[in-house]
């Protein structure tokens, strides 16, 4: 009776994990697409808001309604002025991203770098609505590892 060798054990499963350049790219691509939405969200109330001013002007005006009135729907400008004031905000937000999606997917680590701001993260989570810069906030660790 012969004994042969035991065969060799199977080799260790490959683990397919992803490059940290991989899940930037994602995270970023979000914080992208909703800074999108947060410029266009903003400048639609913004411009609601001024709409719903002009509508109720016209028809206080049509009626012969108080000046008092008048002075109390000026409060719908004033409210669609401040909309206006953070879509440009947000616009800076999504400027900012926009540099980090095109470094990103370049692979410019140098750029990505320079632009990724713990600043600018707090900036986006106020006037990029709260998931842009909660993506800004997780995709900072990576960039900064890089």
């Amino acid at each position: 009776m012969t004994y042969s060798t035991p065969p060799p054990p199977p080799p260790p499963p490959t683990t397919t994990t992803s490059t940290p350049i991989a899940t930037i790219r994602t995270y970023i691509l979000i914080a992208f697409i909703f800074s999108i939405i947060a410029v266009i969200g903003w400048l639609a109330a913004g411009l609601l808001s001024i709409l719903a001013y002009v509508s109720l002007l016209s028809t206080y005006a049509a009626y012969g309604i108080s000046e008092y009135a008048i002075g109390v729907s000026a409060f719908g400008l004033v409210v669609g002025i401040v909309y206006l004031v953070f879509m440009v905000l947000a616009i800076l937000v999504f400027l900012r991203v926009w540099k980090m999606y095109k470094a990103v997917n370049a692979g410019d680590i140098a750029t990505l770098k320079a632009n990724s701001n713990i600043i600018w993260a707090i900036i986006a989570l106020i006037f990029g609505f709260v998931i842009t810069g909660i993506m800004l906030l997780i995709a900072d660790g990576p960039i900064k590892q890089l």
